[in-house]
């Protein structure tokens, strides 16, 4: 007797159960099919079509043969290209296709064909009803019934209406909301539309804010130019120091002076005129400006946090000369607003008694070269003993070139041998100040420090420093410079160090460079000797 294998029997028993799951889920299938065939009960598209009514996309065309001689043109057909066969335009309507046919069969007994077309594109009639059963099935193509002329009938159907719950053919929602990308892309058009409305309020609002300062500007320097005029033409100096803040304040325009636009008009009419004024008259602009206490409106800037407000207040301190506003100006010297920076120190230079221009020594950014030119104008009309060698030694690599500028502006030959001594340490920048410096004043002792920067890589350098040996050189220098210009591939070094030689000993030139079988050479010496050209 064999043994049963429990593991077979469980896999037949899985297969079998396999089998009649796949079973159920067909027959399922095909019965679920079967009554969707058998829910939709198709309708011949003729039945309809003769009842005149248009299906979208289907079109029809009456073509018969016609005996020869005939003339079919009141009929609405035309000839075709085929012989004595006459066609019709493209009809919508069944109906009047027929009706053509019927008219043309009653004349000459000749049927002729109906040809229907969908999309301009020939169809047969299985394909036609297919199509139509598509729209229908698809609910595409509504059906619509017959009208009933009878009154009892009308009424039945009405009062069965009123028996069923009204439901709509179709579902009425909101399509776009069940979308959350529409829902996004409708939330960030709401956004911009918001904004863009905020923006045109704020342009107007600002717009509007700023023709009412200007016009309000406009009106206040009107009122101020009579009376500061009247005080300063008719007043001396001694009767404005004897008034009080109430006398000069009555010749003013009256509840004017607690209005902050005003100060700051008054205060720029009062620097535009300091500007304009000398002796006396500048006194009583300052005296005036003191007496209304338009000084502490100045500083009150200060506090702002606008840098275009801060800015001015540092502009009216320096011009008005407010030495008590030194401290609160000393914090600006190193902000990282540009504008700040430089009136701060401009006015700082101005105003203070800082003789060896520590201010600048102590600045952290690099000095633009409009900064330069501020600080060299203050530097040279308002300070009688100038001291740069705390510039020399600032951190700040632009400030230690200022320095060395300032010692050639203002003519510090003492300052020479310090900067001789420092000149092997110093910076390309600094040397290249260093050795204009030189130059200028004739410094013979530099020669035995500037030899070595010779051969350095930095072109403006070593030009900078054959000028100096031009001006200045001896008769080792010939040689130097001779050996320079053998060995060097660059033009401009060439040149200068040629040009050099030229100046310190024509006959040594001609020596070197007269019987030159280079030809650069040959060109350089005949610029050089050349009157016209020599100084190119």
């Amino acid at each position: 007797m064999k043994s049963i294998n429990p593991f077979n029997r469980n896999a037949k028993q899985k297969i079998a159960l396999m089998t009649v799951f796949l079973l159920l889920l067909f027959f399922s299938a095909f019965a679920q099919e079967g009554q969707d065939e058998i829910d939709f009960i198709p309708v011949p598209i003729e039945e309809v079509l003769l009842k005149g009514r248009e299906v979208p996309g289907v079109s029809f065309v009456y073509s018969v043969s016609l005996p020869q001689g005939v003339d079919a043109y009141s009929y609405a057909l035309r000839p075709s290209s085929q012989t004595n066969t006459w066609v019709t335009d493209t009809l919508q309507y069944y109906t009047d296709v027929k009706a053509l046919q019927d008219s043309v069969y009653s004349h000459y007994e000749v049927s002729g064909d109906i040809q229907a077309f969908l999309f301009d594109e020939m169809i047969s009639e299985e394909g036609l009803q297919s199509y139509f059963d598509n729209l229908v099935r698809n609910e595409l193509y509504i059906i619509e019934e017959d009208r009933v002329e009878d009154d009892t009938k009308v009424g039945e159907l009405i009062i069965l209406g009123n028996k069923m719950h009204f439901k709509p053919f179709y579902r009425l929602k909101i399509q776009i909301l069940s979308d959350i990308r529409m829902i996004i892309l409708i939330s960030f058009l709401a956004f911009f539309v918001f904004a863009a409305i905020v923006l045109v309020i704020v342009i107007f609002i600002i717009k509007t804010k700023k023709r009412n300062k200007d016009v309000l500007v406009k009106r206040f320097k009107d009122l101020c130019y009579e009376p500061l005029s009247n005080l300063l033409f008719e007043k001396s100096l001694e009767e404005i120091q004897e008034m009080t803040k109430g006398d000069i304040a009555a010749v003013l325009p009256k509840n004017l002076m607690d209005n902050s636009l005003f100060n700051d008009v008054l205060i720029q009419e009062i620097i535009s005129l300091n500007k304009n004024m000398k002796g006396d008259f500048k006194q009583k602009l300052k005296l005036i400006y003191r007496k209304l206490d338009l000084d502490k409106h100045t500083i009150q800037k200060l506090s702002s946090k606008r840098w275009d407000i801060i800015t001015t207040g540092i502009v009216e301190i320096n011009e008005m000369d407010v030495l008590e506003a030194e401290e609160l100006v000393n914090k600006f010297i190193n902000h990282d607003n540009f504008y700040i920076r430089s009136n701060a120190v401009a006015t700082l230079l101005n105003i203070s008694g800082d003789s060896n221009l520590k201010v600048l020594a102590n600045q952290k950014y690099p000095l633009s070269k409009w900064q330069q030119m501020i600080y060299y104008r203050i530097i040279r009309y308002t300070k009688d003993n100038r001291n740069v060698s705390l510039l020399l030694e600032s951190e700040n690599q632009s400030v230690r070139v200022f320095g060395i500028k300032l010692i050639r502006y203002l003519g510090l030959v003492d300052q020479l041998e310090v900067l001789n001594m420092r000149y092997a340490e110093s910076t390309d920048p600094e040397k290249i100040e260093m050795l204009r410096c030189f130059n200028m004043f004739g410094y013979v002792d530099s020669l035995e420090v500037v030899y070595a920067d010779l051969k350095s890589d930095n072109i403006p350098l070593v030009t900078e420093a054959i000028t100096l040996i031009q001006n200045i050189g001896e008769k080792i220098s010939l040689t130097i410079l001779f050996e320079l210009s053998q060995l060097t591939n660059e033009f401009d070094i060439k040149k200068a160090a040629m040009k050099a030689i030229f100046h310190l000993d024509p006959i040594v030139f001609e020596e070197y460079y007269g019987h030159t079988e280079n030809d650069l050479e040959l060109r350089i010496s005949r610029h050089l000797k050349d009157p016209v050209l020599n100084n190119v």
